[in-house]
């Protein structure tokens, strides 16, 4: 009996140790090859959807206006009779925008009613394309800009440039087809208070195999290089600074390869606290006209504005450098304001526009502005002065340098973002003396001009990928 105990208690501990191993294989694996990596914990955060990057945006821009005219431009007699019209300018607008490139096309039909009769040619057996028949649908802008960063880029192509108070560069707007440059434009803005720009062109009449000879339609730059700088110097100085070069194909037809350049360095100077403005702008010409003459001009412009509520009155005045053909000058004098826009500077009769509307005799134009802004209304009323600032001479005689008064008044309404309703009244009060510097007309009769417009504006898709 002793003997079986003794054979009994080895077999329990066997027992016991064969548990104990069946126990560790259940519990330990041998690892595999592939699970030597650590497995990531699975993010079961949720998450935002990517923000988009592209946005893709269909526009269109249309104009219609009708006008009266007796004295727009140009100064009538006491035969002359108005003229009635109307006009329009459709563009439709594709504007891609992108962190790499945006690119922004411009479609544009500007025409008067009646210019373009949509059924000649297309009827029966004549279907000879004329001049009405095919009136361009053309592209006022067409451009792509690519990003070298969030603050540099470069725009190149067909483009609108505007630059200050547009009075030296601008789209023109109110001109039915508008302006713009066929340009490269570098661009660098930091976003905060400093924004430059470089602007190259240089244009042909078409591909030429050998010269350079340009001969456009209406006379224009042949070669332009352009620098702006807008810099805010603090919140209430501003600084902007225009130095432009523009080169003319020589006027003499022998000597077309020569190119002459014209140059105007200047720029103006603001300050402006919650109730007044003050500014003041200055600009030199120089270099020589398309006839190689020496250019020697300048032009001047001080401001002073009051703001109080939605009431603003501005009082200012334009001086601009002319030709005294008392003296026969060997230099010109005349200054060119350039491709800026006079339409809101020397009164909405555009009787005074460029140097040779006033005989490039130079002009002096004080003027005084009120306006008041509603939510949805606006009417403003403005007063121009216009004389001579050289002396001109007609007959051996000099002229009286006074030559009239312009009163313009506006009002718009604007019901909503896409709707701009407008209706202008103007009239002006001239000389013998303008007369004379204009080359027609009548001092007896009185000018005046009357139109209303309509603009559409709608966004008419969005895609934001």
């Amino acid at each position: 009996m002793k003997h079986s105990r003794y054979l009994k208690l080895p077999a329990v501990l066997s027992l016991i140790m064969l548990n104990i191993g069946l126990l560790k294989a259940q519990t330990t694996t041998t690892p595999s090859p592939l699970d030597t990596v650590k497995k990531p914990v699975a993010d079961t955060a949720v998450k935002k959807p990517a923000t988009p990057q592209n946005t893709l945006t269909f526009g269109l821009d249309m104009r219609a206006r009708s006008e009266w005219r007796h004295g727009y431009k140009s100064i009538p007699t006491p035969d002359t009779t108005g003229a009635f019209q109307i006009n329009q300018r459709t563009r439709f607008n594709v504007d891609y925008r992108s962190k790499v490139v945006d690119v922004f096309l411009s479609l544009q039909d500007a025409r008067v009613w009646g210019q373009q009769d949509p059924r000649e040619g297309q009827t029966g057996t004549a279907t000879t394309a004329t001049p009405s028949t095919t009136f361009p649908i053309y592209f006022f802008e067409a451009y792509a800009e690519p990003h070298f960063n969030d603050k540099l880029s470069l725009r190149i192509g067909r483009q609108r440039i505007s630059y200050d108070n547009q009075r030296l560069f601008s789209e023109n707007n109110w001109r039915l087809p508008g302006n713009s440059f066929d340009a490269a434009r570098l661009i660098y803005n930091n976003k905060i208070n400093f924004a430059t720009e470089l602007v190259f062109s240089y244009q042909q009449s078409g591909e030429n195999i050998f010269t350079t000879k340009y001969y456009p339609l209406v006379p224009n730059y042949k070669s332009l290089v352009v620098h702006y700088l807008n810099w805010k110097l603090s919140d209430k100085f501003a600084l902007t600074t225009i130095n432009a070069m523009d080169g003319y194909q020589s006027s003499n037809p022998a000597k077309y390869t020569t190119t002459y350049q014209r140059l105007t360095s200047g720029g103006r100077l603001e300050y402006s606290t919650y109730s007044w403005y003050l500014t003041m702008a200055a600009y030199k010409q120089y270099g020589k006209d398309s006839t190689g003459k020496k250019i020697d001009a300048y032009y001047l412009q001080p401001e002073i504005k009051f703001t109080s509520g939605n009431f603003n009155a501005r009082l200012g005045m334009e001086y601009m450098s002319g030709q005294d053909s008392s003296t026969h000058p060997k230099e010109n004098k005349s200054f060119s304001p350039l491709y800026g826009t006079a339409h809101s500077f020397m009164g909405y009769m555009d009787i005074f526009d460029v140097p040779s509307d006033f005989n490039n005799a130079g002009m002096i134009n004080p003027y005084l502005i009120f306006q008041w802004k509603g939510n949805k209304v606006s009417l403003l009323m403005a007063n121009h002065v216009f004389m001579s600032q050289s002396q001109f001479v007609y007959k051996g005689d000099p002229i009286d340098k006074y030559l009239g008064f312009e009163n313009d008044w506006k009002f718009n309404y604007t019901p909503n973002k896409v709707i701009d309703w407008e209706v202008g009244f103007n009239w002006a009060k001239l000389t013998h003396s303008a007369t004379i510097i204009k080359k027609s007309g009548d001092a007896s009769s009185t000018p005046y001009f009357i139109y209303t417009s309509i603009r559409f504006t709608p966004t008419l898709g969005k895609i934001t990928f």
